[in-house]
């Protein structure tokens, strides 16, 4: 996979080596994955089992929804704003600036 942004320059390395999750040469993942995730005699989940589970499921009512351009009318205080759109759709803004 190919790595975001640039090699770490200035004080930004030392501080990376003081994060108690470097392990010499990048980040260690501290959060355990699942055993049958990692156990490869263990059967993989298809892509019914995540969708369905055995039934189809619906939502019980309608999902809310809002109209967010009175929001976007105002600059955020922070100078940062993300407005989930919508399954994996964000708008980022940083000062200003859409992110896409």
């Amino acid at each position: 996979m190919k790595s975001l942004g640039s090699k770490p320059e200035g004080l930004r390395p030392e501080r990376m080596m003081l994060s108690p999750l470097w392990s010499g040469e990048s980040y260690r993942n501290v959060h355990p994955i699942t055993l049958g995730l990692r156990d490869r005699a263990l059967s993989a989940p298809a892509l019914t089992d995540f969708l369905f589970r055995g039934e189809r499921r619906v939502p019980r009512a309608p999902l809310p929804s809002m109209d967010p351009s009175s929001t976007w009318r105002k600059a955020p205080s922070s100078g940062l704003r993300a407005t989930w759109l919508g399954h994996s759709t964000v708008l980022i803004e940083i000062d200003g600036v859409c992110v896409p």
